[in-house]
């Protein structure tokens, strides 16, 4: 779960008081420093898409309430998951799991509204960021991390597992974007 929000949103500002915000019949509020800011995009942040190929949540600050942020996965009576959730968060009243958007915190969602606050994952950062190749190609948790350790043999393994028919080549390729891209950031 946490790759839509790492790299974590590095603008300083404040949260409060919120900014009402609409897209698309959604209609709701986003923090006073995302609607000021040009990466906010309906309703989702832009900041570092050229690393993960997706639009990352809003950062809503901590919610205030204590307790340790590292992933575990969720399970109750009716739902295991297959994502990971702050652990903090696994057992709080107010997370919620909806249709489209998956996980999300349901704290201050008067205030909120329809753009309901992201997780707090508090001060855990993850080892790594998940990356994105380009479409049709196939992303993995494992490429990942073979390019943050700069393994380019484990990332040509990978590439050719989940990209049958694509050559080395290409994934040498590959393997240099994505470590250009972190590089700059990193």
């Amino acid at each position: 779960m946490y790759k839509k929000y790492f790299p974590a949103c590095d603008v300083n500002g404040p949260i409060e008081p919120p900014v009402s915000f609409g897209h698309l019949g959604i209609q709701g509020a986003v923090p006073i420093k995302c609607a000021n800011c040009p990466k906010l995009f309906e309703g989702e942040c832009t900041r570092h898409t050229e690393i993960v190929g997706d639009y990352l949540y809003l950062d809503h600050g901590p919610c205030g309430i204590d307790g340790p942020s590292d992933p575990v996965i969720y399970e109750n009576a009716f739902i295991q998951s297959k994502v990971t959730v702050p652990r903090k968060c696994s057992d709080c009243r107010f997370l919620s799991v909806a249709p489209i958007w998956g996980f999300q915190c349901n704290q201050d969602a008067d205030k909120w509204g329809d753009f309901k606050r992201g997780l707090d994952w508090g001060t855990w950062r993850p080892d790594f960021i998940y990356l994105q190749l380009p479409q049709p190609k196939i992303t993995t948790k494992i490429l990942s991390l073979a390019v943050f350790e700069n393994d380019l043999p484990a990332f040509i393994r990978e590439y050719r597992r989940v990209n049958p028919g694509l050559t080395i080549q290409e994934a040498k390729a590959d393997f240099t974007v994505l470590r250009k891209r972190i590089d700059n950031v990193f």
